[in-house]
């Protein structure tokens, strides 16, 4: 029997074609070419081996500082909100070699032309196929939900979104809830679905999905009312840096769950000092009603010692982003000398603004100084 031929073994652990092959093709095929050549054929190949791997590897090194950022920038994985961080970790995904954060800037970018929208498509989809991440599932779909694809199309986004949530995507999973709640993309509106959706996405520590969800559970849309559950839900938020929860979680501290008929006690009874303290915290991120709320705490002594001074300070922030009520409390702190000098003029001025809002008071405050 003639002797089979040896096999080459192969160094690599993925054992590719030519470990198989017997060794007299191989000797075969390289009798063809001197022996310079080959040694340089065989640097080349190991220089494009190790440039592939050198990529690979930065890409997943960018990837994660990318899932890193994004999670800072908007309260995701339970992260609590850092926007100037996340900033430099998503600048630094690009730098790493994160081929995604390319496309992604480039779909935020206003008036592209049809040309510039169907290369992202082209680099989303190879991206996608070259190597697989829920990211790029999930911006497949964005893609589709913005139009790029036309209104036709726009449902594919739904397609999508499924793979991304399949991946573990929590963003796929929020966006595919407000869908549901609003009845779009071609889906059936469906708030029940849309909770379920929310709360998958806030058992993976999504601030947003749980401030929507706690506020569901307030209004009792989709589910039977839980105060309990709803402040659960707006203080894991709230501690995630989310303003919004922030700001729902002090209006419920301010005036208790107003479920009180019949003389039983509220669920969650007023409570000035935490109406307070998640008042100025929103106020700290410049939230028009969070600035207001901490004055209003401020000139009553609700959970902190009163302060004239810093209650118009904080009613003047508000006052300054057209808060109509906030304007009106300008005015009379004017009026009155209350944390500053007295200065009609000054009062008048802001009663002013507040009536051109609708504020009745300071209608009548307007016609009392004029």
């Amino acid at each position: 029997m003639p002797r089979r031929s040896k096999r080459i073994k192969t160094a690599t652990q993925s054992g590719g074609v030519i470990g198989n092959l017997p060794r007299s093709i191989v000797v075969h095929v390289l009798k063809y070419f001197d022996i310079h050549e080959v040694a340089r054929l065989q640097r080349l190949v190991c220089r494009e081996f190790r440039d592939a791997g050198q990529e690979r590897i930065h890409e997943r090194g960018g990837r994660k500082m990318w899932e890193e950022g994004i999670a800072l920038l908007n309260g995701y994985d339970h992260q609590t909100v850092d926007k100037r961080r996340g900033n430099l970790l998503c600048y630094a995904s690009h730098v790493a070699g994160c081929r995604l954060v390319a496309v992604v800037e480039r779909m935020q970018q206003e008036n592209l032309s049809d040309e510039a929208k169907q290369k992202m498509f082209t680099d989303l989809k190879e991206l996608a196929k070259t190597s697989p991440y829920h990211w790029v599932d999930y911006y497949i779909g964005r893609w589709y939900d913005k139009g790029f694809g036309g209104e036709g199309k726009k449902k594919q986004a739904v397609v999508w979104w499924n793979n991304a949530i399949n991946g573990g995507n929590e963003q796929a999973m929020f966006d595919l809830a407000i869908a549901y709640e609003d009845g779009d993309l071609g889906l059936t509106q469906s708030i029940t679905k849309a909770n379920e959706l929310y709360a998958l996405a806030a058992e993976k520590g999504n601030a947003v999905a749980r401030s929507n969800l706690g506020h569901n559970y307030q209004s009792g849309l989709g589910v039977e009312v839980d105060f309990i559950r709803c402040v659960a839900l707006y203080e894991q938020s709230a501690k995630q840096g989310h303003v919004k929860a922030q700001f729902n979680l002090s209006d419920m501290y301010r005036d208790g769950s107003l479920d009180n008929e019949n003389g039983n006690p509220m669920t969650i009874p007023k409570n000035h000092p935490l109406h307070f303290k998640w008042a100025l915290a929103a106020a700290k991120q410049n939230h028009i009603g969070g600035q207001a709320y901490t004055a209003e705490c401020y000139e009553n002594e609700w959970g902190v010692e009163q302060d004239y001074a810093s209650a118009f300070e904080w009613y003047m922030k508000a006052a300054e982003q057209d808060d109509d009520v906030a304007q009106h409390c300008v005015g009379r702190f004017f009026e009155f000398g209350r944390g500053r000098d007295i200065d009609l003029i000054q009062a008048l001025f802001w009663y002013r603004k507040a009536a051109a809002q609708g504020d009745q008071e300071a209608m009548v405050a307007v016609e009392r100084l004029s």
